[in-house]
């Protein structure tokens, strides 16, 4: 009785431990957040969940590779989108798109540089990517840093394919004091 409890209680251990790979292999996996991703939002050590699964979508935070490494962005406009920049004012089609996400942030670096520069330096596709249309790419992004002042988005990798999205950012593991669903807005 003793040798097949045994054998039934390793059996079921194994099984669970194949599920926990397999779960971490193909539907989601955890990021620690590096001080040049924190914002409002992400904190520096905090370590988050990220769904593979899950499409991404604008306003998302994502984890994306380049070259080797991996970053913490969001999601500012999807495959078809113009973005441009101009004097601290984001334009998404030639619309103004409200980002009161960054709005602490920005006003807390206006003021320690007396107003003297933009919180986002003025930048539009077609000088960044060289696209003569000016518009992202089916199947691509442009992301942000919540900080602008961090340039390792899209305004130095150029607009991140759909291929480079490793997940969409969806749970607070720790630190647990706000362990649960991230918010991003």
């Amino acid at each position: 009785m003793v040798k097949r409890d045994l054998i039934r209680y390793s059996v079921v251990i194994l099984m669970g431990i194949i599920a926990l790979f397999a779960l971490g292999k193909f539907y989601m996996s955890t990021i620690r957040v590096r001080s040049d991703d924190a914002n409002l939002f992400l904190k520096a050590n905090d370590v988050l969940i990220y769904n593979r699964q899950e499409s991404p979508k604008v306003n998302d935070f994502v984890v994306y590779k380049v070259a080797g490494k991996k970053y913490i962005s969001r999601i500012i406009a999807k495959g078809g989108d113009a973005v441009t920049s101009m004097d601290d004012v984001l334009y998404i089609n030639g619309i103004v798109k409200p980002e009161p996400y960054i709005e602490p942030l920005k006003a807390e670096y206006l003021r320690e540089t007396n107003h003297q520069s933009n919180f986002t330096s003025d930048f539009n596709l077609e000088a960044i990517s060289n696209m003569p249309k000016g518009r992202v790419a089916k199947n691509h992004f442009w992301v942000l840093n919540d900080n602008r002042q961090d340039e390792q988005d899209s305004r130095q990798f150029g607009e991140i394919d759909r291929s480079q999205i490793k997940g969409v950012l969806t749970f607070r593991l720790l630190p647990l004091d706000t362990f649960g669903f991230l918010e991003n807005q």
